[in-house]
């Protein structure tokens, strides 16, 4: 089978903003849910296995030096669900129906939210926390420990 980039996003971050978008990643690698990159109106959420080939690569071209991180594995490894969107086109196949957003409130205190595909809030941490890292904490173990919450209706 031939190659095909299936996304790519190369532009300049800070490093800030960098640090935002792995730690946006390992917090979706560690729920051992699908991965979701996006990049304005394009998005792909793709589903590693647990254990994938993790390449490290540092290079020097002339005077450039590049990092490179890649995951890989067989498609075989793989569960089934691939999705990527473009604006205006719907979703090719949809495993999950919403994301964790981790964000500043207005009292610059961060805040977790589960957001619907369709925009809806679903859910919120309900507090704030003084460091983003505790929110993260805070959002995990909802993921950990309510992946099949009762419903109780009083």
């Amino acid at each position: 089978m031939a190659d095909e980039t299936l996304f790519e996003s190369e532009r300049r971050r800070s490093r800030a903003d960098i640090a935002a978008v792995l730690r946006s990643l390992a917090t979706a690698l560690e729920s051992d849910g699908p991965v979701t990159l996006e990049d304005g109106a394009r998005s792909i959420a793709i589903d590693p296995p647990n254990s994938p080939t993790f390449e490290i690569e540092v290079e020097r071209e002339g005077d450039e030096l590049s990092l490179e991180l890649e995951l890989e594995w067989d498609e075989s490894e793989e569960s089934p669900t691939v999705e990527s969107t473009v604006a205006d086109e719907p979703p090719v196949e949809v495993r999950s129906l919403g994301r964790f957003e981790i964000f500043r409130d207005r009292a610059s205190e961060w805040r977790w939210r589960l957001v619907h595909r369709n925009g809806n809030i679903i859910a919120t941490s309900g507090e704030g926390y003084t460091t983003k890292q505790n929110a993260l904490k805070g959002m995990r173990s909802v993921m950990k420990n309510a992946p099949e919450a009762e419903v109780v209706s009083k």
